[in-house]
């Protein structure tokens, strides 16, 4: 490796310490921020990147007003992501049993609800706490820095400068942390909100299409 690359690990890593006690937490709050983050990614799988989500449910729909049932069925079998297997299971339960198919879809959705919400709360809570931390510093920074004062007077800059270094690098880092989690966790709820309105949308749809096939 370079010596670039071994200087900007030496920097990074003298900057927390500068940081002193409170840099701790907020790395902490970070790695299980952006774990739970990463982890909501992978439930929801490739959907959580599509943008024609309505597209295959609209497609479902085409082929059910046709009768075409088993092509319904492959089509969303050969599809990946949450929406298209939540559907696909859904319109294979209708077809073994159309009596108790609303109970189940209320049952499914609820589970596929948690299923991938799961784990966002904590998402939240650590964008919330790092800047929390970051301002914690800030005063314990602060604090060090008129201890210093009282001690030996503020005539010289370079007693004080731990301090200050403490206060502006937790602030900075608490920052840094809450700014990324805030804008991804709403990114990840828009999604989250969209694949439920899917899910509920081609469940509505196989529900009309089983009372239609009865009544027929």
């Amino acid at each position: 490796m370079s010596d670039s690359f071994y200087l900007f690990i030496e920097s990074i890593w003298n900057t927390f310490v500068a940081g002193g006690v409170v840099m701790t937490p907020i790395l902490l709050t970070g790695v299980i921020g952006f774990y739970y983050l990463y982890s909501s990614w992978f439930r929801i799988g490739t959907d959580f990147f599509k943008n024609d989500l309505s597209k295959n449910v609209e497609r479902m729909r085409v082929l059910l007003e046709k009768g075409d049932v088993d092509q319904a069925e492959q089509f969303l079998k050969s599809n990946m992501g949450i929406v298209a297997r939540e559907l696909f299971l859904a319109l294979k339960k209708g077809k073994e049993n159309s009596a108790g198919f609303e109970d189940y879809i209320s049952i499914r959705l609820l589970q596929t609800s948690r299923y991938i919400e799961q784990g966002t709360h904590v998402i939240s809570m650590m964008a919330a706490a790092a800047p929390l931390l970051g301002l914690l510093g800030t005063v314990t920074g602060m604090v060090a820095t008129f201890d210093v004062i009282t001690l030996y007077g503020n005539q010289n800059p370079v007693l004080m400068a731990d301090g200050i270094s403490e206060a502006l690098i937790t602030t900075q880092s608490g920052l840094l942390v809450a700014f990324p989690l805030t804008l991804l966790k709403q990114r990840l709820d828009e999604r989250i909100d969209m694949i439920r309105d899917q899910i509920e949308l081609g469940a509505t749809i196989i529900f009309n299409f089983i009372e239609k096939r009865q009544e027929a």
